[in-house]
């Protein structure tokens, strides 16, 4: 982390940044110097920002400003936690982290020597590629979501704005014709302004062209017979006289229309009087049919509700049916066994006797079979003892060895990841020392970058040293295991064999059982001191991580911040207070 720092320190000072030769590492960094450096990156990376490198006395200023540089570091890429604490309550690990990265996205020094020799006309198309660049990236929208830039231009003043109008129809109702003569406006008087009146036009021509294309095809040959007599129309003022015309004539055809079915209304015949008579006989008829329909309707529901009737009456019929049927069963099977009994009750005396004997023959089967199972029972159950207590001991050797090898396995793995992650580190490096240019003198970074190389080695070395370590003691621990349980095992047979006839080596027994008993106890417990020592630093490390990050001293500045916005607050509202009396 120290040559981290000091890489860090060198490239600020060469941008300009004011540190003191005493600061040599993050941890020295003051509120005021974040800012500064934090700024003059910004500036290097994007210039003509405009920001002040000074720290404002105002707490909600120094707020906006922290507030601001956290969202350009973000806009920058910064993919980690950011925001006003990472400037104004700094701690080692995040300023480590955004220092970095600025730092790599600074510009390299054959970069600025070009920019230095340019030319207007290479300047001029440098911002020319940016401006394209910048609006390719940007994505499409069409010409009417843009409010500004030149693809809105000439488009604004001409809006489309469109009217519903209503044009006289021919060949409708009478009422129809007497609203168009006297209530519908001519065409032009419905326009709300002369600019809508080709937008209107071109929507009820679309509407037109969906509902019905005849009306559409006569008002276009009409047209073109006007055509014919009259000169072509340039403006759209002589168009919407021309259609008022059409209006007027078209409300002349419908009151003409009219008047002519008035005259041939008054001309109709009135009716004979056969015709009246045959309506009369008509009528009668029918009045006739209606009451032998009314009479057979009410005939046809009372048959169905005696079809209802009969049919609830023959489910309960059917019913009742299989009931008896049931009951009928039953009584012809307990027929068949009292007639069974009462055959063996004819010869009574005999029959017990009999029964007797059978009783007794499978009572004596039984108590043989009984004493038969005893005596292959009891070998069977010590057998099944013996079995079970070595497969307990042997289960529990097992479970404790594969917990173990599952914390090996896992530190393994970390390990690995963490390897992995230093050789991409180390690959990344060696890439980007290979892009850079040989011309610049840069020996103090290489030394650096060479050194901590050296350390990754070393540090990947003894990761590897202490992976194989891990793996031989694992082994003799597999193999220590294994002779202890095949030791035990024969020890076990051995003693438990006299242990039938000797009482010295029950009590042996005894003692070996309790002895690798109180052997496993101690090996686990070895297990769980060591996994605690383990947890133990653990602890420790995340002790080490949180008291780097300063959270009291945060907290006091935070406090005191408080404080200092709570008097600003206030001396505000004093002087709004005053202003206002």
């Amino acid at each position: 982390m120290e040559e981290i720092d000091n890489i860090i320190i060198h490239s600020l000072r060469q941008i300009g940044c004011d540190i003191e030769e005493s600061v040599t590492n993050l941890s020295g960094f003051n509120t005021e110097l974040v800012v500064e450096a934090t700024v003059r990156c910004l500036e290097a990376i994007r210039p003509s920002l405009g920001l002040s490198t000074v720290l404002p006395v105002n707490m909600a200023a120094r707020f906006r400003l922290g507030a601001t540089l956290a969202q350009l570091c973000t806009e920058l890429g910064y993919r980690g936690d950011i925001g006003y604490q990472t400037f104004l309550y700094n701690s080692e690990a995040d300023l480590r982290r955004v220092f970095m990265f600025l730092i790599e996205k600074l510009p390299k020094e054959s970069e600025k020597t070009v920019n230095e020799s340019m030319s207007k006309v290479a300047l001029l198309e440098k911002s020319v590629a940016s401006a394209i660049s910048q609006g390719l990236s940007i994505p499409w929208l069409p010409h009417y979501c843009h409010k500004k830039g030149f693809r809105n231009r000439g488009r604004a003043n001409t809006s489309y704005t469109s009217v519903n109008i209503e044009v006289p129809v021919a060949n409708v109702e009478d009422d129809y014709k007497d609203y168009y003569m006297h209530y519908l406006q001519p065409v032009p008087d419905q326009m709300q302004n002369i600019s809508c009146f080709l937008p209107s036009i071109i929507s009820y021509n679309a509407r037109a062209l969906n509902a019905s294309s005849m009306d559409i095809t006569e008002c276009i040959n009409w047209l073109n017979s006007h055509q014919s007599e009259k000169a072509a129309y340039p403006t759209a003022h002589n168009i919407v006289n021309e259609l008022s015309k059409f209006s007027s004539d078209n409300k002349t055809q419908i009151s003409t229309d009219s008047q002519v079915k008035q005259e041939s209304a008054t001309h109709s015949v009135l009716p004979d009087q056969e015709t009246l008579k045959n309506e009369a006989k008509q009528e009668v008829e029918i009045e006739s049919m209606k009451v032998e329909c009314d009479s057979l309707r009410i005939s046809i529901e009372e048959l169905q509700n005696e079809m209802k009737k009969l049919t609830t009456r023959l489910t309960q019929a059917t019913v009742t049916s299989h009931n008896e049927e049931k009951e009928l069963k039953t009584s012809e099977e307990q027929k068949k066994i009292k007639a069974r009994t009462y055959e063996l009750l004819q010869d009574g005396s005999e029959n017990i006797k009999k029964l007797e004997s059978v009783i007794e023959a499978s009572t004596n089967k039984l108590i043989s079979l009984a004493n038969q199972w005893e005596k292959h029972r009891l070998p069977l159950i010590m057998k099944y003892r013996q079995e079970r207590e070595k497969h307990s001991t042997k289960a529990n050797a097992s479970q404790k060895k594969l917990d173990e090898i599952k914390l090996l396995k896992e530190k393994e793995k970390e390990l690995q990841e963490e390897c992995r992650n230093k050789d991409q580190q180390y690959s990344q490096l060696v890439a980007e020392v290979q892009k850079l240019p040989r011309e610049v003198n840069r020996s103090a970074y290489t030394q650096r970058i060479l050194e901590i190389i050296n350390n990754v080695r070393k540090q990947r070395d003894e990761i590897s040293k202490v992976l194989a370590d891990t793996r031989e003691i694992q082994k003799e621990i597999n193999t220590l295991t294994g002779r202890l349980e095949r030791s035990f095992t024969v020890v076990d047979e051995l003693i438990f064999r006299d242990a039938r006839t000797n009482e010295a080596s029950r009590k042996a027994y005894k003692l070996l059982a309790t002895l690798h008993s109180d052997c496993s106890e101690l090996v686990s417990l070895v297990e769980e001191t060591g996994a605690t020592i383990r947890e133990i630093r653990d602890l420790e490390e995340q002790i080490d991580t949180e008291s780097a990050k300063n959270v009291g001293a945060n907290l006091e500045r935070i406090t005191a911040d408080l404080k200092q916005m709570k008097q600003e607050t206030a001396a505000l509202t004093a002087q709004l207070q005053s202003k206002a009396s």
